[in-house]
């Protein structure tokens, strides 16, 4: 369970880590912090498993030779129905910062100092669980690398924001936490920081994004 209280939303412009030579990498859309209060919520330790999945959908099947492995591939449509299927739903973008950051404004679930090796951000992904570095201090798991996660959210502007996107509004939704893949293309700590916000519209499917459920109090 993660408990009711305030924690910090987003990231302000100052911080070092963002401070990258385009757009892109200053995590526009996540500006400014703020304080949010959140009510008591649960959310799962762990990522849903390919095992998992397939129970719930067994005409679903990719190669895998690891059963807890978590899904990926799916659309945001099947991450909704597979929580509806257990009472639950998907996390909102701000409860999965919360379960990820806490209360002390924290830019990994570790702290603040970026390690690579703290969380899977190699070329495989992994059991759910294998790096107990990437575990939040609410004991949440998997929240910095291994698979992006689809949230609940619509992509939409954060309050006293002035950064404008033509994607606000309902079209696509947002997607945190960083994943397996990103060595291949060159680890970025920008893009891997917990503020960070990634979106897909809801019918893609990337093998690089699963998800988790969470349950309101």
């Amino acid at each position: 369970m993660i408990p009711k209280g305030d924690f910090t939303l987003g990231i302000n412009p100052n911080n070092e880590i963002i401070q990258f030579m385009s757009d892109a990498t200053l995590s526009l859309n996540a500006q400014p912090a703020q304080k949010v209060y959140l009510k008591s919520f649960f959310i799962d330790q762990s990522e849903v498993t390919f095992e998992a999945f397939h129970r719930f959908k067994p005409k679903f099947k990719y190669e895998t030779m690891n059963s807890s492995e978590p899904i990926r591939g799916v659309s945001w449509y099947e991450a909704d129905a597979y929580c509806l299927s257990q009472k639950k739903r998907l996390p909102t973008e701000v409860e999965w910062e919360k379960a990820a950051r806490g209360s002390d404004e924290r830019l990994f679930v570790w702290g603040d100092q970026f390690s690579h090796e703290n969380a899977n951000f190699g070329t495989q992904v992994r059991s759910i669980g294998s790096l107990p570095s990437d575990t939040s201090i609410y004991g949440v798991s998997d929240l910095n690398g291994n698979v992006s996660e689809w949230t609940t959210s619509w992509y939409n502007s954060y309050k006293n924001s002035e950064f404008k996107d033509t994607l606000y509004g309902e079209n696509v939704k947002v997607i945190r936490g960083g994943s397996f893949h990103k060595m291949k293309h060159g680890l970025m700590k920008e893009f891997i920081i917990l503020p960070y916000r990634n979106f897909a519209p809801p019918q893609g499917r990337f093998w690089d994004t699963g998800f988790r459920c969470a349950k309101s109090i």
